[in-house]
């Protein structure tokens, strides 16, 4: 569980530089997954070379979808809005992980979901802003992806060097996607960004990224894919935080108390959950 809390922590930097660095969704994301496959091959040192499985090549997608489609939606809308309807992922999980892994949530895990769903709606009273519309969308194909990468983690037969190789892949295949892009929009500031968004570039490609998801990886072969995503629930209550504090996007007042409902709801989760483990029992390691 501790690698999942910091994946968020560092993961829910990822709005305030987003919103900082001056390079558009296209830019921003190419460089991005470039240094975050950088550093996950040069701690991890997989074994990429070899043929990938349908799994892995589906992992990959479905990451390197959600990291496109957040930037995305961040760069067309509120941090908070994008970052919340990433996280309608657990629904999409609550059904593919009973319908492919056989996991079924448990009633501890559906109230929790209730309980965090109703505070985060309440980041969006009178947020859903029609000009935002796109990307509203965008968030939500996000979440999609998130979904469905969380679930594909835990397939049967995919292993930990799987799931390394699956996100290095996506990096790659996504920053490979968007360099002719880049090249035809013809857009400079991409190739030669100031100092400022080259460190900010540098943060979300080494830190938030790259370790965020060598975090998130080791973490999620240890817990249920839904308490995965549950626990994980930290990274939009600080995505926001860490905007509003240096960069003055104020979610407001009742984004503030829907963020405590959800920091209570997953704690108690946490705890609960524990509590509720045999002493020695172990989630098995694929």
């Amino acid at each position: 569980m501790g690698a999942i809390v910091i994946a968020a922590v560092l993961l829910s930097t990822g709005g305030l530089f987003i919103k900082a660095v001056d390079l558009d969704a296209y830019g921003i994301s190419m460089w991005r997954s470039l240094l975050a496959a950088v550093t996950i091959w040069a701690i991890l040192r997989p074994s990429i070379w070899k043929r990938p499985s349908a799994t892995v090549l589906a992992i990959a997608v479905s990451y390197a979808g959600m990291l496109l489609f957040l930037v995305i939606a961040t760069r067309l809308t509120t941090a908070a809005n994008a970052i919340f309807l990433q996280f309608t992922a657990p629904l999409y999980v609550a059904v593919l992980a009973g319908l492919f892994l056989r996991e079924r949530p448990t009633r501890l895990d559906l109230t929790t979901l209730a309980i965090t769903f109703a505070g985060m709606s309440l980041f969006f009273v009178g947020k859903l802003e029609t000009d935002a519309l796109a990307g509203n969308l965008f968030g939500l194909a996000a979440g999609v992806c998130f979904g469905c990468m969380l679930v594909l983690f835990r397939a049967q037969g995919v292993s930990a060097e799987d799931r390394v190789a699956a996100v290095i892949i996506g990096n790659v295949g996504l920053a490979a996607m968007l360099l002719p892009v880049n090249i035809v929009r013809d857009e400079g500031d991409v190739f030669t960004p100031g100092l400022a968004d080259t460190a900010g570039l540098a943060f979300m490609g080494f830190v938030q990224i790259g370790l965020g998801y060598i975090a998130m990886a080791y973490g999620i072969a240890r817990v249920a894919a839904l308490e995965a995503s549950l626990i994980n629930m930290v990274e939009p209550v600080l995505n926001p935080v860490w905007v509003f504090i240096f960069l003055g996007e104020n979610p407001g007042g009742w984004a503030v108390l829907g963020g405590g409902i959800i920091v209570a709801a997953v704690t108690s989760r946490i705890l609960l959950g524990e509590r509720g483990r045999r002493p020695g029992a172990a989630v098995a390691v694929r």
